[in-house]
């Protein structure tokens, strides 16, 4: 049986190699063909790699390491913020936002502007961006409505680069820049706003107003290029809109703590309390240090209205309180407010009046029976 199956084996290997023998062209060929199809399938995914961009959606799809590729861009849009001086173009399209680096570009965009951008794709501290741009401005357009966002929902990335609507109290900004900059407040979240243009007594008037502003999500960086938070470009001082139609006096007061202090809004009874030295303490073992305006000051005559006492009255009060127990100590005058801010900026258990126009990032400004300094209800001012 075994031999009958060998001999069968046999002619079917010696078969299969005359087969080969007459057509010794057939493995060359399949392997010439498979090889075509393996480059033309090549070719395709580069061709498709290689593919032109139309929307900003296909952007930003791409991850930063596919980013780096450079994939050529061709699209049209809309202007939405621009600052040739420090090389900022965020443009949208129905599909979505994006930063496009203008950096040795002088050309200025304005906003509302229809463009059409060829560029490449880059990695950016976010997302993907548009890198090495030409811009052509095609005519006027019409900004996007903007897309209404809390600072915390800006704080969490959540518009990077869109055109938002947000509120909050203004306070000055701390940064030097050559812009208006201020710090927006909502709560305990907050967010950098910078105009490009110089300050100006119109720009200070709005510091202490509860607002709504339009402009470009951002983030601000810090030196070492790490994201810290918020950043709100504001094309123009006229997107700042003060709620009630009318901004308050830059001289409205404000009570500051350090921004490590966990309290976040005192009673008018608890404030005129800390300012009679009848609470010493915040939770627990912490003294209060009270740092009050200047004698003779507008600041200090208003907190002093607090207590219904003139100068004379409050010194005289002091006086007495020191002569009873022989431990009371009167509250130390801040000699200018900005030396009181840095002192509430640098000590946890430091609280101080100041006028609203002089407050900086670096402190937080408590309500008082939850009224804020742009409110009228506000009992300082």
């Amino acid at each position: 049986m075994w031999q009958s199956n060998f001999q069968q084996r046999n002619s079917a290997n010696q078969k299969l190699a005359r087969q080969r023998s007459e057509f010794p062209g057939i493995s060359l060929l399949l392997l010439a063909v498979v090889s075509c199809v393996v480059s033309f399938l090549a070719v395709a995914q580069e061709q498709n790699d290689r593919r032109i961009l139309k929307t900003i959606h296909e952007v930003t799809q791409l991850t930063n390491i596919e980013a780096r590729n450079a994939y050529p861009v061709q699209l049209e849009a809309v202007v939405t913020y621009s600052d040739p001086e420090w090389g900022l173009l965020f443009i949208e399209d129905a599909s979505g936002a994006i930063y496009v680096n203008t950096h040795g570009m002088s050309s200025a965009f304005p906003a509302g502007s229809r463009v059409k951008v060829e560029a490449v794709s880059g990695p950016g501290d976010v997302g993907t961006i548009l890198v090495s741009p030409h811009v052509q401005i095609l005519g006027p357009g019409t900004l996007p409505t903007p897309e209404r966002r809390t600072l915390d929902e800006l704080n969490a990335e959540k518009a990077d680069g869109r055109f938002v609507a947000t509120r909050g109290l203004l306070r000055a900004g701390d940064e030097t820049w050559k812009r208006v900059c201020y710090r927006v407040y909502d709560g305990n979240a907050s967010a950098l706003v910078v105009v490009p243009q110089a300050m100006s007594q119109d720009a200070r008037k709005l510091v202490g107003a509860t607002v709504r502003l339009r402009g470009v999500s951002g983030v601000h960086l810090d030196s070492k290029g790490k994201i810290v938070g918020a950043l709100i470009f504001v094309n123009r001082l006229e997107d700042i809109e003060v709620e009630g139609g009318a901004a308050r006096d830059p001289n409205a007061l404000a009570v500051i703590v350090n921004k490590n202090n966990p309290v976040n809004d005192l009673s008018s009874a608890d404030l005129r309390r800390i300012l009679l030295g009848d609470r010493e303490y915040w939770r627990g073992s912490r003294k209060i240090t009270l740092l009050l305006p200047g004698v003779g000051t507008h600041e200090r005559v208003a907190t002093l209205r607090l207590v219904d006492m003139d100068e004379a009255n409050y010194k005289k009060y002091w006086v007495e309180k020191s002569s009873a127990d022989g431990a009371s100590v009167a509250p130390a005058a801040a000699p200018a407010s900005g030396f009181a801010v840095n002192m509430v900026a640098e000590s946890e258990d430091a609280i101080a009046v100041v006028p609203m126009a002089d407050v900086k990032g670096s402190v937080k400004v408590l309500r008082i029976d939850g009224y804020l300094p742009s409110d009228a209800a506000y009992p300082i001012h």
